[in-house]
């Protein structure tokens, strides 16, 4: 488990290397809830709010490694997300620092007026075609070793996803904006696949998988995609989670007439 620090915990050079970029810190709001960065807060500057995460490579080597992605990610993601202020790696850290979203997460119900948007910004993110030159990694690199090699076509592509989209990391402002935070899991792949994560999501969200079946088939890009592949995302989700995922074949088939 990755260690959680408090700002007065963090080396010198990291509140330094904070305090240079955004000026002195005259208060620290920690991030509640689940996140795997070791620093997680709502930071006041002198000139208004930041939000500061960082990562202990040495004990937090796969959030070091997401932050890495984040950074790839906000020089393709525009208005869509939080922008990038500063970034850095400081004395075996990485640190980020992000313009602070004002808002209240998204509603993710199947019968929120939310999810509206929610459509908007799937098809949104689903449009950018990033290029490799970007540094982004891929969602076959991923869970290459989740699927025999003759199996990886189907999650090979060149669209941007975020595969993280709860409610947690859709924010929407207070001019009605939706933002895209945390995009340490990004990749590029199909776009089909976006819907299956989103639709996973929903799942976590407490809904039963017959009614997410039936919303995601509205989206053409699920339609269709064949089953053999939706299936394969499916069994490569399952392995990446150590088993623990079985419900993703269900989630993946088609919904029941009727």
């Amino acid at each position: 488990m990755t260690r959680r620090y408090a700002w007065r915990e963090l080396p010198y050079q990291v509140t330094e290397f904070v305090e240079k970029a955004v000026g002195p810190v005259h208060a620290v709001e920690p991030v509640t809830g689940p996140h795997t960065s070791s620093f997680a807060a709502t930071v006041t500057t002198p000139t208004g709010l930041v939000f500061v995460k960082a990562a202990e490579e040495a004990t937090a080597p796969l959030s070091a490694r997401a932050q890495t992605s984040e950074i790839a990610a906000s020089a393709v993601t525009g208005i869509l997300s939080p922008r990038l202020l500063h970034h850095g790696a400081v004395d075996g850290w990485r640190v980020l620092v992000f313009e602070h979203v004002e808002g209240r997460p998204v509603r993710l119900c199947l019968r929120s007026p939310d999810m509206a948007q929610v459509v908007g910004i799937v098809d949104r993110i689903g449009r950018i075609q990033p290029g490799r030159s970007a540094g982004l990694p891929t969602l076959v690199g991923r869970l290459r070793e989740h699927l025999p090699a003759a199996r990886t076509g189907p999650l090979c592509g060149n669209r941007l996803l975020h595969t993280d989209l709860t409610s947690a990391n859709m924010i929407i402002r207070s001019d009605g904006r939706l933002s895209v935070v945390d995009w340490g899991q990004v990749a590029l792949g199909p776009r089909w696949a976006e819907i299956g994560h989103l639709g996973a999501a929903l799942h976590h969200e407490g809904h039963n998988l017959g009614e997410i079946r039936r919303w995601m088939w509205r989206f053409p890009d699920w339609r269709r995609t064949p089953l053999t592949a939706r299936r394969a995302l499916a069994e490569a989700m399952i392995g990446h989670t150590d088993g623990r995922a079985t419900w993703w074949i269900s989630l993946v088939d088609p919904p029941i007439a009727g």
